[in-house]
């Protein structure tokens, strides 16, 4: 399993802000960026919510968190992966949340940390490898290994004959 493509889309906090599609890796052409923001970060998405869509070839899962402001509101961020149609979203929507949820209980959450370690997330993600940001250690190799051992489940071996 692998993504394709990850993802940072923000709706700022302020008066009259708009979704914005603030980094991709690897980077998408202009064309697919205006695209892909939409499938992103739909109008009318919430703090904590997942969204699925389909994109062309790939199911977009986005995860939709919010950034602490000392002024105004907080700004709300996706962080999404394009998937192949064969992936299964359930595996990857804990390790999104998980990582969300690690950067922000260690106070290092912010717009400039997503943009900057964007590719050593994905590749993390991609290669279900451990990743430290900012000397906190993401543990995407156990996270991954818990997943899977409670969604993919080996299916039971039948015996005997049917009619």
């Amino acid at each position: 399993m692998a993504t394709d493509y990850s993802v940072i889309c923000k709706l700022g906090g302020y008066v009259d802000s708009n979704p914005e599609l603030i980094s991709s890796y690897p980077s998408l052409d202009t064309a697919a960026s205006s695209e892909v923001l939409s499938k992103c970060f739909p109008i009318g998405s919430k703090y904590g919510e997942f969204i699925v869509d389909k994109y062309r070839k790939y199911v977009v899962l986005s995860y939709i968190f919010r950034v602490s402001q000392s002024a105004d509101r907080d700004d709300l961020f996706s962080l999404s992966v394009l998937l192949n149609k064969r992936d299964k979203t359930e595996i990857y929507k804990p390790v999104l949340k998980g990582l969300v949820d690690i950067l922000d209980t260690n106070g290092i959450l912010s717009q400039e940390l997503l943009m900057e370690y964007q590719k050593t997330i994905f590749e993390g993600i991609n290669q279900e490898k451990d990743i430290n940001i900012e000397n906190v250690s993401i543990d995407f190799s156990n996270i991954f290994k818990e997943i899977k051992s409670k969604i993919l489940k080996q299916k039971p071996k039948l015996k005997g004959s049917f009619l």
